[in-house]
């Protein structure tokens, strides 16, 4: 005894397991892309970003290094009996060296920090050069007072003078 829809049957049979193994190859297809590809680009990006970092990081203690080199510079121009002009030519030159080494403001997102120390340094250099401008100041207001009292003395002796020449006449 045969079934009389045998030809339907197995259509039908066939087509369900056609459609099983597709479903099941769309998904064992998207978990490979999904436990295997997306890792992977993202292992790749988390590197790069390690990288970046790193080289961030690196920038960071050499411009620390450097900062500290230029703090001792600017320090030693208190000193006196130093050079000034020379001191204070190295510790351009040792500024504009600084400067160089910061990168492009695209590639690091504290670009300005680094400039702002940069010229915070360049400020105070200066600044310690109208400071030093100003370090005989002192003795020259002495003697500027000095002056002033003998000015004073003559002027008083001088109106007395003149004081005294009105009376005679």
């Amino acid at each position: 005894m045969k079934a009389k829809n045998r030809k339907a049957r197995r259509n039908s049979f066939l087509k369900f397991f056609l459609l099983f193994i597709l479903t099941t190859s769309i998904v064992v297809v998207a978990l490979f892309f999904d436990f295997n590809v997306m890792p992977i680009k993202e292992n790749k990006v988390l590197r790069q970003q390690a990288v970046e970092i790193e080289k961030e990081m690196q920038l960071q203690e050499d411009f620390s290094k450097d900062i500290q080199l230029l703090k001792g510079m600017v320090d030693s121009l208190d000193i006196p009996g130093q050079n000034r002009a020379f001191l204070n030519s190295m510790l351009s030159s040792q500024i504009v060296k600084l400067q160089e080494k910061v990168p492009v403001k695209d590639s690091t997102y504290r670009y300005d920090m680094y400039n702002n120390i940069i010229w915070s340094f360049a400020e105070i250099q200066k600044l310690k050069e109208e400071l030093n401008s100003y370090s005989d100041v002192e003795e020259r207001i002495t003697e500027y007072r000095e002056e002033l009292a003998k000015c004073r003395d003559e002027l008083k002796e001088e109106k007395r003078t003149v004081d005294a020449l009105r009376r005679n006449n």
